[in-house]
Formats: C-alpha cells, sequence, structure tokens
C-alpha cells in the first residue's frame, strides 16, 4: 500500500522500481482491465507471481497481462508505452534483448 495512501516504508511494503515505473504507479491501487473494463487491484509484487499474470512477447520488447490483473497493471502503467509517441521502453528492450540482458530467463515468453 502506498505511503499516501496509509502505507508504511517498512521494506516488506516496498518494492524495488525503475524511476519510469514508480513515477507511473504513483498512488494507484487498481486500475481499468481494458477487456472487461472494470476496476482490477494492480498487480503486487510481494503476493503475487510476474508469471502467472504476464507474458513477454517472443522479441522480448512488450509485456502483456493474461490475466485481469496483469492487463489492469499493463494498462494503468502503459508498460509499453503505447500512449507515447516514442515507444522509448520499447527501444531500450531491444537493445536489452541484443545485450543478452533481457527478459529475465524465467520469464514466460510468446511462441
Amino acid at each position: 500500500m502506498p505511503q499516501s495512501l496509509g502505507g508504511s516504508d517498512e521494506p516488506d511494503n516496498l518494492a524495488l522500481a525503475c524511476h519510469r515505473c514508480n513515477e507511473r504507479h504513483y498512488n494507484f491501487t487498481s486500475g481499468i482491465d481494458p477487456q472487461t473494463q472494470e476496476e482490477i487491484p494492480l498487480f503486487n509484487p510481494r503476493q503475487q507471481q510476474w508469471s502467472d499474470h504476464f507474458i513477454w512477447t517472443k522479441d522480448g520488447t512488450k509485456i502483456f497481462g493474461t490475466t485481469p490483473t496483469g492487463r489492469a497493471t499493463c494498462n494503468r502503467f502503459d508498460l509499453n508505452d503505447e500512449r507515447r509517441d516514442e515507444p522509448s521502453i520499447q527501444i531500450a528492450r531491444r537493445f536489452w534483448v541484443a545485450a543478452g540482458w533481457h527478459p529475465p530467463q524465467s520469464d514466460p515468453r510468446q511462441e
């Protein structure tokens, strides 16, 4: 839970995030699943497994939600920069894939 909504700054309430994701998370705890238009709690890395809710595209440049939680989280954070004129995160991911740094081996990918 975000500190601004009464959460603590104890380590078990924190999650490592890049500046971009931290700014987009703000104090949101829910998002809209674009498939059902329902308000859904966002993915919680302390309580849920990433691979249960997300999958990478085969080329490793985009994340897709595979559940309402995953879709609402992708939508809320615009994880693929699809609402921006320049998809800078996809460009960065291409470099990371080429260098062999991304995506993590344990993360599922589309076939």
